[in-house]
C-alpha cells in the first residue's frame, strides 16, 4: 500500500495514562489529577507527533506529576481500546502502572486517593473516561506481585520490621493476614539488618524490641498464597 494512502484510514488518538500506587496510612492509594472543573482522572498525556510511548511516559512523570529527574519506571499495564471510552473522540490508552514508597511522592503534583479492598475509590467517585477500570487493573496487577514475593515493588524503605512488611502486604492485598504464619513464611526470605559488629539491629516501640530486616537482591517466592485471618462469626 502506498504510504500516502494511510491518511485515508481513520485512526485513533493515542494517550498514555499512569496509575501511580502507594501505601499511606495503612491504605492503598492512587495518585489523581483534577481538571479545571474538579473532575478527577489519572495523570496522562496524548502521544505527540514523532514521540514514542516511552517518551510520553517520561513526559507524564515530568510535566504532569512533577517527578522530573527521578528514575521511576512505570511498566506497561494494558491497552484500553474501547472506541467509546473517551467522549472527546476515538482514543486508545496505553496504560502504565507503578508502585512507589509514599515518601517518594512528598512533592507529587496530585492527590492521594484511598482505595477500597476491592480496588475502587473509597470516595465512590467515578473517574473520567474509563480510568476506574485502569485503576482496578493496576490494583489487580500489584496484588499478583504481592501474593508471590515480599514487597516486590519496594513500597517499604529498609530497614523494616516484620510488622511493617505484613501491614504493607495487607494494604495491597486488601485483607488481614495471619501474623504468625506470615512471619514464619517470610522471615527466612529476608536479610537481617546488623550493626558494624554483625549484631542484629532492633527497633524499640511500645512492646519488646523488633528485629530489623531488608530484602535480599533477589528475594525468593513465597511458594503459595499468603494465609488470611479467618473472618469472625
Amino acid at each position: 500500500m502506498p504510504k500516502d494512502k494511510l491518511a485515508d484510514y481513520p485512526r485513533p488518538n493515542v494517550a498514555v495514562d499512569i496509575a501511580v500506587l502507594t501505601v499511606a496510612g495503612g491504605r492503598l492509594c492512587v495518585v489523581l489529577k483534577r481538571d479545571d472543573d474538579g473532575h478527577a482522572a489519572l495523570p496522562g498525556r496524548f502521544v505527540r507527533k514523532k514521540r514514542t510511548v516511552e517518551q510520553t511516559v517520561r513526559e507524564v512523570l515530568d510535566r504532569k506529576l512533577g517527578l522530573a529527574g527521578t528514575d521511576i519506571a512505570p511498566h506497561l499495564l494494558a491497552v484500553f481500546s474501547d472506541p467509546n471510552r473517551d467522549p472527546r473522540g476515538w482514543t486508545m490508552s496505553v496504560a502504565h502502572a507503578v508502585a512507589l514508597p509514599v515518601d517518594a511522592l512528598t512533592d507529587v503534583d496530585g492527590e492521594l486517593a484511598p482505595l477500597t479492598p476491592d480496588g475502587r475509590l473509597e470516595s465512590g467517585e467515578t473517574l473520567l473516561y474509563d480510568h476506574n477500570a485502569i485503576v482496578a487493573a493496576a490494583v489487580a496487577d500489584l496484588r499478583d506481585h504481592y501474593e508471590d514475593r515480599p514487597d516486590p515493588d519496594g513500597l517499604l524503605r529498609p530497614p523494616f520490621t516484620l510488622t511493617d512488611l505484613r501491614e504493607v502486604h495487607e494494604a495491597v492485598l486488601g485483607r488481614k493476614l495471619m501474623r504468625d504464619s506470615f512471619n514464619r513464611r517470610v522471615e527466612p526470605l529476608l536479610e537481617v539488618e546488623t550493626d558494624a559488629d554483625g549484631k542484629p539491629l532492633t527497633r524499640v516501640g511500645g512492646g519488646r524490641p523488633a528485629r530489623l530486616f531488608r530484602l535480599p537482591e533477589e528475594p525468593s517466592s513465597f511458594g503459595w498464597r499468603l494465609p488470611s485471618v479467618e473472618p469472625g462469626p
